[in-house]
């Protein structure tokens, strides 16, 4: 049985009375621990739900993508900078046994004078083909017939605020006129969906292929597309038609599924980013601020009842006994500080979703992680603090 079993088969129930005595007998000690541990794991709750949110926001598009296979620039890194290739070389796909369709599709961020205000919105601009049916939102496939008319586009509701009230109007007058903040072109919102949106823009338009390259004029390159969707023939071996356009494409071009298309997205935004690397840091320090709260507060109490738990000794009282004690009191001490946090935690990711259109839930693998590690930080503490208890002399 290793150490940490032991150590768990000790913790009987029937002493969580005194360890619970123990802490609330200095109810102001008691208060400034919670509340100091539950900031820790505070501060561990948002850096995963800003990670979790650019990762959710990164990849909302790719999810909702109608495709077996998607062919990328290998310039291109991420979903906010995408890198154009030739059109032709999508075509060349369609000669391949097992290859249904190939859609070329636009992407583009541009940017649109807002209603009311003097600075510019910046908006994501995705454009295609409306009869090929590209993304599986409901809102948008239902209104997929709108778009064959030049210069109508479809609105991303999710967007964050800074989009000022361009929804609004949609809803009130059902359409909006746009105009670029060049005052090159102007356009018509005709409908609203839902997608969200991304920190590389405030919100997401739709439009035709052809919109498209009308209002980016000066993104899209004659000729290039910024992604290639290829879909499959039934029953046809996806594996295999990827390494074929692979060895056919060599580094012309990545040929990725959609599911290496998503983790790629993450990967980046995880590890090539500096984003991962703050949101990493960021629960580091809460870990340590709750680390070093713990150890204080159970390092104090151990040293004002070195006597109480000398006369335990004394009394015949085990060294285990006492460490029980011990052990418990931060156990409480993390379960007082974590629930509060869950909550104000689920709180604050409600208001920050409304607020920036980014999409950050509270989920069963952040309360485990956040948990975990408060549990945990508060086990090491008491761990050290109870070195204390050698100098109980009996």
């Amino acid at each position: 049985m290793s150490w940490h079993q032991r150590l768990l088969g000790r913790l009987n129930l029937a002493d969580l009375p005194l360890a619970w005595l123990q802490l609330k007998r200095q109810p102001i000690r008691y208060l400034v621990a919670v509340t100091g541990i539950g900031f820790a794991a505070l501060l561990m709750y948002m850096q995963l739900g800003f990670q979790s949110g650019l990762l959710d926001s990164a990849t909302t598009f790719y999810e909702a993508l109608d495709a077996d296979l998607v062919l990328l620039s290998p310039a291109t890194l991420n979903s906010g900078n995408f890198q154009q290739f030739p059109q032709s070389l999508l075509f060349n796909a369609l000669g391949l046994e097992g290859v249904q369709q190939t859609i070329p599709l636009y992407v583009a961020n541009v940017n649109v004078q807002k209603l009311g205000g003097v600075k510019p919105t910046s908006l994501r601009l995705i454009g295609y083909d409306p009869d090929a049916q590209v993304l599986k939102l409901p809102d948008v496939l239902a209104q997929a017939a709108v778009l064959k008319t030049p210069n109508y586009v479809l609105f991303d509701t999710l967007g964050n605020r800074n989009t000022g009230p361009i929804a609004a109007a949609v809803q009130r007058k059902g359409q909006q006129e746009l105009i670029l903040s060049d005052f090159s072109k102007t356009f018509r919102v005709m409908g609203l969906f839902r997608l969200g949106s991304t920190f590389a823009a405030d919100s997401n338009l739709i439009s035709s292929d052809t919109t498209a390259i009308q209002l980016a004029y000066r993104q899209i390159n004659e000729g290039e597309i910024s992604m290639g969707l290829i879909r499959l023939a039934p029953g046809a071996s996806a594996g295999r038609v990827q390494r074929f356009l692979r060895q056919q494409y060599g580094r012309e071009l990545q040929v990725l599924t959609k599911a290496e298309l998503i983790a790629q997205e993450r990967d980046y935004w995880n590890t090539a980013s500096s984003f991962g690397v703050i949101f990493g840091f960021g629960t580091i320090m809460g870990l340590l601020v709750g680390g070093v709260v713990v150890y204080q507060v159970l390092y104090t109490d151990v040293s004002d009842h070195l006597k109480e738990y000398a006369t335990l000794k004394a009394m015949g009282f085990a060294d285990g006994f006492i460490l029980t004690i011990v052990i418990q009191e931060a156990f409480l001490l993390g379960i007082s500080s974590f629930i509060p946090a869950t909550l104000i935690s689920t709180g604050m990711y409600a208001f920050l979703t409304a607020a920036s259109g980014i999409r950050i839930q509270m989920t069963p693998d952040k309360t485990g992680l956040v948990g975990s590690l408060t549990l945990g930080i508060c086990a090491a503490s008491a761990a050290i603090a109870i070195r204390k208890l050698r100098d109980a002399d009996p």
